[in-house]
């Protein structure tokens, strides 16, 4: 019978793992049986799910909800047998009070996702008796009698296998017992022998290694977090290293990926890429990355030492032949296994940072650390004044894309430009970070003429040869011709023989009476005065640019809040496709950005720390900075670790307050 109960487990196992990638929603009840004056705790357990959006709470009609609900996320990678997977998991722990006696079924509580779909556990029944259940278990424990209820059906069958089995076992009760060196009071099974975590960690470890150990300031440096095992394991990451100094970009991974074998040290270990990424420093001197921890189960096999008893005693060691000392003293040494709790932690990685070079290195140094290629095209080279032309600078490569600042656009005089608009796309994440940056330039004519836009240069450091390289693009030529608003005005080349021709030919005498009104009238001294006020406006407005352009600290500050808000413009486009590490990408962009230009701190040096003591110097109000702090870290969470806690949408919306808080605070 036993033989066949326990092929029914394996085969239920089977099919667990096999449907372990469906969503499934469970209830679970920490006792069946209470009374009226304890408390039991409901955990709500659904897994695999992807976007939940809500759970709803437990009904309150029998029970009293006193505390929770205590939320807890898992992600965890599993190998059994060669074979892997990787789950995710959310639970809410609820602590119920039940309000009066009976036999009550708490309802299914409902879970639902961003796309729609609805989820149901099961119910649960609990049945509430007067009185604390838990009490008597304590007083019963405490007169060390299991058999104490005359009344439970249960407790009498075991009496009775107690007497068939004594009189079964009497011809061996002369038989003289093996001793052992200590032995167990009668009652009490054989407790397992301790864990060894030093051994258990030569066979499972986590490891971050980096494929540098120096590099220049803003050069890619790469980590990989790596789990290595050779027993069956079912592990989670619950902490992933500090990454102060550092600007990161993580690289895809495939969710069903396969392990690699690796030999250390004459060993063979199954190794897991749990995670990857590429850093740029941002700052010099030696940074050190803390170690990354993870926590979850091992499978170990263990030589177990047992009672002859536990043979013949289905229930448990001593509970039958507690009265039978050859049963009771005997033992025998087999293998068992035995799941443990494991707690991992790397060895911190330690990067040294060096400055980039200041020898033969150029003024327009933009901060671009890599290898990368600038050309430049515009959409038209003969337009109007009424017209715009646009035109697109394209720097591509591999490097810190996303630090890097636009360049400046150099336009003749006549041409006038405003605040570029820039695109970052990573097009690459295999073994280094590659992509473009797109800057669009809209260019705007004040006058008709011929215009020769510069070649743009762009200036990048590349490691590979510890030297500095200027990209140029190629010049452009751009020509000018009067639109509707300068119909009117006409150049020395707009003048054909046929117009000087047509007025000499006209008499003199109707020439004089058509022109000598116009100088009484005011439309004429309007219009000749037009021109010279327009002149006067656009060179003040161009001085002004100017004196803001040549004081970059102002300039900076005036656009960290057009910027800030470009970037939760698009972090609310990606917010409504739910896509959710890009959103949380642009969102952290918006505020650091923000921060930076504003506090007059470089981004290499602008940690949470640093902020906050110059928030505070400012006089912000410390709910103002405890709304920061939350968003800062929400957005790491999201970013570096298995999750946040929050709702996407609610982290916009406080991003958009705290940003907006700020901007009062600093105009005042």
């Amino acid at each position: 019978m036993w033989r066949y109960c326990i092929v029914l487990l394996l085969v239920a196992g089977g099919c667990t793992g096999t449907y372990a990638q469906n969503v499934v929603f469970t209830a679970v009840a920490g006792a069946n049986k209470v009374g009226l004056r304890d408390q039991v705790q409901v955990q709500y357990t659904i897994r695999d799910a992807q976007n939940l959006q809500s759970i709803t709470n437990p009904s309150d009609a029998d029970f009293i909800i006193v505390g929770g609900p205590y939320q807890s996320q898992s992600s965890s990678t599993q190998i059994v047998n060669g074979k892997y997977t990787t789950s995710s998991s959310v639970s809410l722990t609820y602590v119920l009070q039940p309000r009066r006696e009976g036999t009550f079924t708490i309802p299914p509580v409902t879970a639902r996702d961003a796309d729609g779909h609805a989820y149901q556990s099961n119910a649960l029944t609990i049945q509430v008796v007067p009185g604390s259940v838990v009490q008597q278990q304590q007083r019963r424990q405490r007169a060390g009698d299991p058999f104490s209820d005359p009344d439970d059906d249960v407790m009498a069958l075991m009496r009775q296998m107690q007497q068939m089995q004594q009189q079964m076992m009497q011809p061996f009760r002369h038989a003289q017992p093996q001793q052992p060196q200590q032995q167990p009071q009668q009652g009490q099974a054989q407790a397992d022998p301790p864990v060894n975590d030093a051994e258990i960690k030569k066979d499972l470890f986590i490891r971050v290694t980096a494929d540098k150990s120096k590099v220049r300031l803003g050069e890619q440096v790469t980590i990989s977090y790596k789990l290595y095992s050779r027993i069956p394991m079912q592990m989670a990451i619950s902490k992933l290293p500090s990454l102060n100094g550092f600007w990161t970009q993580d690289f895809d991974i495939p969710k069903q990926t396969k392990p690699t074998e690796e030999v250390l040290d004459g060993k063979k270990y199954q190794v897991f890429l749990l995670k990857k990424s590429a850093l740029f420093p941002q700052q010099t001197g030696t940074l050190e990355l803390d170690p990354a921890e993870a926590k979850g189960v091992a499978r170990i096999v263990q030589q177990v030492r047992r009672r002859v008893s536990d043979m013949f005693d289905p229930f448990g060691a001593g509970t039958l032949m507690m009265n039978d000392p050859f049963f009771n003293n005997s033992y025998y040494n087999t293998m068992a296994y035995r799941d443990v709790q494991v707690h991992l932690k790397s060895t911190p990685v330690k990067i040294t940072v060096t400055p980039l070079p200041e020898k033969n290195k150029p003024d327009n140094f933009s901060g671009g650390v890599g290898k990368f290629s600038v050309a430049a095209k515009i959409d038209k080279k003969e337009l109007t004044t009424d017209e715009v032309a646009t035109l697109t600078l394209n720097i591509n490569g591999s490097g810190n894309l996303k630090l890097i600042q636009a360049p400046n656009l150099s336009l003749p005089n006549g041409l006038t430009t405003y605040d570029p608009v820039i695109i970052d796309t990573v097009t690459g994440r295999s073994t280094t970070i590659s992509g473009s940056k797109i800057v669009t330039y809209v260019i705007s004519p004040m006058s008709p003429g011929d215009y020769d836009i510069p070649p743009v240069d762009f200036t990048y450091y590349n490691p590979e040869t510890n030297s500095y390289v200027t990209e140029h693009t190629e010049p452009i030529k751009l020509h000018v011709t009067p639109g509707k608003k300068v119909a009117g005005q006409q150049t020395g080349n707009n003048v054909t023989y046929k117009d000087i021709h047509d007025i000499v030919k006209q008499p003199p005498s109707a020439l004089a009476m058509r022109s000598a009104p116009l100088l009484f009238r005011p439309v004429y001294w309007i219009l000749f005065a037009l021109p010279l006020l327009a002149y006067l406006l656009f060179a003040f407005y161009k001085r002004k640019e100017d004196e803001l352009s040549r004081d970059t600290v102002q300039l900076r500050k005036k656009r960290a809040n057009k910027i800030a808000l470009q970037r939760l413009t698009t972090a609310r486009k990606l917010l409504q496709q739910q896509n959710k590490k890009p959103f949380y990408e642009e969102v952290s962009k918006a505020i650091w950005l923000y921060l930076s230009d504003k506090l007059v701190i470089p981004l290499s040096s602008l940690s949470k720390e640093s902020a906050v003591e110059a928030l505070v110097d400012r006089k912000v109000p410390a709910d103002v900075l405890r709304k920061l702090e939350d968003v800062i870290s929400e957005c790491e969470t999201s970013l570096y670790a298995s999750g946040g806690n929050r709702q996407m949408s609610d982290t916009y919306d406080d991003a958009v307050k705290v940003i907006s808080n700020l901007e009062d605070i600093f105009k005042a």
